[in-house]
């Protein structure tokens, strides 16, 4: 991710200039990024919807009416359909789609109830993401250990030393 941020900046004939539409869209990696990150840390435990009329699925049958809960943290972690689930693997979306909702990959929710704020918080984390990988550099302190249930925790903390690049530095 560094590299296509760095890759941008020097594009720039401004060096000073603002991230632009045309940039962000240009973050390919990025988009790959941010998808694998909302899928493993999805901040949404479940997502209730109702059965309207009988719904048969692998031979059981949802009565109309019921409440019907699906976990996406538990759907994203589906090794049928991502290999080695638990690792953080943003290539896994080269190629593919990096900006839908589908019964495999519901972050920001899905169908009808899509969120409306998917595309601001992708242009959000982007920005943010840019800024972090271009201004600033880090190191791990202590802690990390992560505990799923099923959204992430970290019961040790996890704390990084941020410190501004210089201008020299890349």
């Amino acid at each position: 991710m560094k590299e296509e941020h760095e890759a941008i900046l020097k594009k720039r004939e401004n060096p000073d200039s603002h991230l632009t539409w045309s940039e962000y869209k240009s973050m390919t990696f990025t988009f790959q990024f941010i998808n694998e990150t909302v899928r493993l840390a999805n901040i949404v435990p479940g997502i209730f919807r109702k059965a309207l009329k009988d719904v048969n699925y692998k031979g059981y049958t949802i009565p109309a009416g019921w409440g019907v809960m699906v976990c996406p943290p538990a759907v994203h972690l589906n090794p049928a359909k991502y290999e080695n689930p638990l690792d953080f693997n943003p290539s896994r979306w080269e190629g593919g789609e990096t900006n839908g909702a589908s019964k495999h990959f519901m972050a920001f929710g899905g169908g009808m109830r899509f969120c409306v704020g998917t595309d601001f918080t992708k242009v959000q984390m982007a920005v943010f993401l840019h800024c972090l990988v271009t201004k600033y550099r880090w190191n791990p302190v202590k802690g990390g250990n992560i505990v799923r249930t099923p959204g992430l925790q970290f019961p040790d903390e996890f704390h990084v030393q941020l410190s501004e690049k210089r201008s020299t530095e890349t």
